[in-house]
């Protein structure tokens, strides 16, 4: 019998504290991108496990063309003033995808899986009904992974580059949580579920590796601080995070 894998709640009210912003969010968005086709919540608000000023706003906006400069100028306006006006959140982070590009067979284990087994409509059609249950497969672990060489060395660079502190923690933490994601796709076939938290995708990996314990509280170090030098930041991106990249690369031999 197959074992699908978990939806996410779309019933239950999100956490009181973040209803203002997603209501405010919603609105601006719906006046500033004419092409906006729906909107979803992901991440620990839609998991109604976020803490306030600590967890960031995480969507996925389906839009039916491209962003004109002049939107892309007044969403980034809209970021940073979200930012400013709640401090409920850390920061934005707004995932822009076409509509033809989520309705792609080619792109049906990431954006397919992503709208109907980790997302939350808050506005517009709901893409994630035109998709059934997802089952545990390695199409959906490498949908996600296949960029994670590419993405730490982009990392590693903003992160010699920057001389802003609160930048650099911005950088480790999207660091951490990169490599921690990353570290739960390489078992995401074998287990029964899916890691949404920070905890579970640590859980179910050490479940696996259990000589990783180490590497694994390092994460957790760059994700909620305290700050690293910037050695120790680049060395686990260089170490650990290559570790990660090698793993994956001998499991796509053997499954292929």
């Amino acid at each position: 019998m197959a074992k699908f894998l978990p939806r996410l709640d779309s019933q239950t009210s999100f956490q009181l504290d973040f209803m203002p912003l997603l209501m405010a969010v919603v609105t601006d968005l719906q006046a500033q991108v004419t092409a906006l086709h729906s909107i979803y919540l992901n991440g620990s608000i839609a998991y109604r496990q976020a803490t306030s000023g600590v967890s960031d706003l995480n969507l996925t906006v389906v839009i039916t063309s491209p962003l004109t400069v002049e939107e892309q100028h007044r969403i980034a306006s809209v970021s940073q003033t979200l930012s400013r006006h709640y401090p409920v959140i850390s920061a934005v982070d707004i995932t822009w995808v076409l509509l033809d590009d989520v309705l792609s067979i080619a792109s049906i284990f990431k954006w397919g899986f992503w709208l109907k087994h980790c997302s939350v409509c808050l506005y517009g059609t709901n893409l994630s009904e035109q998709f059934g249950d997802f089952e545990p497969c390695w199409e959906i672990a490498k949908a996600f992974n296949h960029d994670i060489a590419a993405a730490l060395v982009a990392i590693e660079q903003q992160i010699r580059r920057t001389k802003s502190i609160t930048e650099y923690q911005y950088y480790c933490r999207c660091a951490g949580k990169k490599m921690l994601r990353s570290c739960f796709m390489l078992v995401a076939i074998d287990v029964d579920g899916w890691a949404y938290t920070d905890q579970q995708c640590a859980n179910f990996f050490l479940a696996r590796y259990p000589n990783k314990v180490t590497e694994i509280e390092r994460l957790f170090v760059l994700i909620n601080g305290p700050q690293v030098p910037k050695k120790a930041s680049i060395f686990m991106l260089s170490q650990f995070g290559a570790w990660i990249v090698n793993e994956f690369n001998n499991i796509e031999r053997k499954i292929g």
